[in-house]
């Protein structure tokens, strides 16, 4: 893992901005898969493993949907994708796929940036929540990497099962997601890749829209 980058792994190319944010998404909703009931929340924040701190947002997500065959209203919607926005730090997987040049953008340009990223990001997850409802993930021994614990697991949907690891900081207010890795694919590199590709041509007024846009990075 590298400490400056905030990354598991060497990642592939996303085809465009818009991509590298649906990829990620993509990693993210993983934290939906149904895992094997977990014990209850017990202990203070700094005292919880990041194993425990998954476990508990899994049970916290599958109170919020709805039983098996039913659709997911909007409110299910809105309030899933709100407990996963509390387990993701969105801002800092942002300043580690932007690297140096984060410390160049103006506080008005970082804000900016911070809302179309979280803005395409929630769109981007709404059409993988249902698919991802049912599920399994198993939980691997975690280890620290550095200032990071890495958390592998295993998920499963229907046939087919994946290899994710989440790198975790704990802070003050506990554990959060800072990359997600598929195999040996970083979510961070992804972003980083594709993100530079934008902003090398079109600078970060080019990024902002279009990730606010949702538009291909080639165009």
């Amino acid at each position: 893992m590298e400490e400056s980058g905030h990354s598991l792994g060497v990642g592939r190319q996303p085809t465009s901005a818009t991509d590298a944010v649906v990829f990620g998404m993509l990693a993210i909703v993983s934290l939906l898969a149904i895992a094997p009931p977990s014990r209850a929340q017990s202990g203070s924040t700094s005292e919880r493993t990041a194993t425990q701190a998954l476990r508990d947002r899994d049970a916290e997500i599958r109170t919020a949907l709805p039983r098996a065959g039913q659709s997911m209203s909007e409110s299910e919607r809105r309030r899933v994708e709100a407990i996963v926005a509390r387990m993701v730090d969105t801002r800092q997987i942002l300043e580690s796929a932007l690297g140096p040049r984060w410390a160049t953008l103006t506080v008005e340009e970082r804000q900016r940036l911070s809302g179309a990223f979280e803005r395409r990001f929630k769109i981007s997850s709404r059409s993988q929540l249902d698919s991802m409802r049912d599920a399994r993930i198993e939980y691997l021994p975690e280890r620290r990497d550095g200032s990071f614990v890495v958390v592998p697991t295993r998920v499963t949907v229907g046939r087919e099962t994946s290899e994710v690891s989440y790198a975790m900081r704990q802070s003050e207010s506990g554990w959060s997601i800072v990359d997600i890795v598929f195999g040996d694919v970083s979510t961070v590199e992804n972003y980083r890749a594709s993100f530079a590709r934008v902003m090398n041509r079109e600078g970060v007024e080019g990024l902002i829209r279009r990730l606010d846009r949702g538009e291909d990075d080639e165009r």
